[in-house]
């Protein structure tokens, strides 16, 4: 459930003690313009899903990320992958407090200009996460194949901003044109649609599409 593009930051990853099957990460990421916000397309570049019946995160994919690719570069015993789930995200642990954390999008920026998440990643799903992983797989593929339909050329530029993460459609990423003509990045799109029953413009909320 989000959105990411190459780094303009630099970022480093730190290893912390492993317990059986679940490891922990610290990933932190430094920020070129310190004290602002750090941009959704800037974020860890985690798509996550769960509901209610679930306490824990599922990763359901991993977009562009460059604090993400150097941790697995720099740790492969202990790789951030699809599939498996998050039980802990900066100290958190309830299923809606993970999900409302602004860390997990990249949303919130240190005093001293760096963005940290901690987390602690469980390698092995129980069944009841693994059939909501498989069910969650198929619901990101039906968006996937919904939004490619409607994605224009690549390293496209536009005049305004993508609406969802305010950040500039300057070709740097996949945008797509909905049927209402409002333009978007697709994964900031994806991200959207993935959480939601039905397809609606972010801009017009005009209904576009849905899944069952």
């Amino acid at each position: 459930m989000a959105c990411f593009f190459p780094f303009r930051c630099r970022a480093r990853a730190q290893v912390l003690p492993c317990q059986e099957s679940a490891f922990r990460v610290t990933l932190e990421a430094e920020l070129k313009d310190p004290g602002t916000d750090w941009p959704l397309s800037q974020g860890w570049g985690l798509v996550v899903s769960s509901d209610e019946a679930l306490r824990e995160l599922v990763i359901v994919n991993i977009q562009e990320s460059t604090s993400v690719k150097h941790w697995n570069l720099e740790h492969p015993e202990c790789p951030i992958e699809v599939g498996q789930a998050i039980l802990e995200v900066n100290g958190k642990t309830e299923r809606n407090e993970m999900l409302e954390a602004p860390e997990l999008w990249g949303k919130t920026a240190w005093k001293d200009g760096k963005v940290l998440i901690q987390m602690l990643i469980d390698v092995q799903l129980t069944p009841r996460q693994r059939s909501f992983f498989n069910l969650a797989i198929r619901r990101y593929d039906v968006v996937d194949e919904f939004l490619e339909a409607t994605k224009v050329a690549h390293n496209v530029c536009m005049v305004e901003p993508c609406t969802i993460c305010q950040e500039a459609l300057d070709g740097s990423s996949d945008v797509v044109r909905l049927s209402c003509g409002h333009h978007f990045h697709k994964c900031c799109a994806q991200k959207r649609f993935f959480s939601q029953k039905n397809f609606r413009c972010p801009c017009c909320n005009n209904l576009l599409g849905g899944w069952n």
